[in-house]
């Protein structure tokens, strides 16, 4: 049976997403997640965020990609659903201190401005696991890179790719057999200690504007690498725009400190 609900509509840095509660509700199918995310035919997004209640009771974000599948977990989709429960869902900043996720507990920060907005999302994004160092041939053409987990399962090359490699290897190299889940693919390339460029193509979604976790996970590589300092803040500039990271050398966890963006709300027949 259909019924009309409230959404929401957010991006970081042009990595979008409808916002929906679903407590209560089932999950979404692949299916109609892909109609809901269609540009064409649909509202338009690379995802869907779904609030939904976890064990225990501690508020969960579910990440639904745009071709149907379901994400771990989602750095940008984040701190958009951070804003969202705290301005649109009369959440406190203290209730999303800690916020579940497919990829286990996220430990996040609301920064208020003194009329209680959200100004921007702090959030401990965690420690990379590493697999070590591959190289993957496809298209005719060796990438050597790190595979790594860090909120989602991650390929990293080291260099900046050409105008077009993104695109053309990005979905060969995500769907590779060496990735039983699939893979983001990062390409990172350092213009200092403290500034890097980053273009992430992500599975499941294709070439996004930004990408909070991959570009994460592209920070801890040059890290371990000696590209970029650790203990202090790093720029990383993507597409859509710049994101602020850190890597803790005590502790290998990685922070990322950005802004999201309310697009619009709406109604919505489900």
């Amino acid at each position: 049976m259909k019924h009309t609900q409230t959404i929401w509509k957010y991006h970081g840095l042009g990595n979008d997403f409808i916002l929906v509660d679903r407590r209560g509700e089932p999950n979404f199918t692949a299916e109609r997640t892909r109609e809901i995310c269609d540009r064409h035919t649909g509202i338009g997004a690379d995802g869907i965020l779904a609030l939904m209640t976890a064990p225990g009771g501690l508020p969960m974000m579910r990440v639904f990609n745009a071709d149907g599948s379901v994400a771990d977990m989602c750095g940008n989709g984040l701190r958009c659903f951070v804003r969202w429960l705290v301005e649109d869902m009369a959440f406190s900043a203290r209730d999303v201190r800690v916020l579940k996720t497919d990829a286990g507990e996220q430990y996040c920060e609301a920064l208020l401005s003194s009329d209680g907005r959200v100004n921007a999302v702090k959030v401990n994004l965690g420690a990379a696991l590493f697999a070590g160092e591959v190289t993957i041939d496809v298209g005719g053409r060796h990438y050597e890179g790190q595979d790594l987990f860090l909120g989602n399962p991650h390929f990293v090359i080291s260099r900046a790719p050409s105008e077009s490699e993104p695109a053309i290897a990005g979905p060969l190299l995500s769907v590779h057999e060496h990735f039983p889940r699939d893979t983001n693919v990062e390409w990172i390339h350092t213009v200092d200690r403290r500034h890097a460029d980053v273009v992430v193509y992500e599975r499941g979604c294709g070439l996004t504007r930004a990408c909070g976790t991959g570009a994460a996970a592209a920070v801890a590589v040059a890290v371990g690498q000696d590209l970029l300092d650790a203990d202090c803040d790093i720029t990383v500039v993507q597409p859509g725009g710049a994101l602020i990271y850190r890597l803790e050398s005590a502790t290998q966890h990685v922070y990322m400190t950005g802004q999201a963006t309310r697009v619009f709300t709406g109604e919505y027949e489900f």
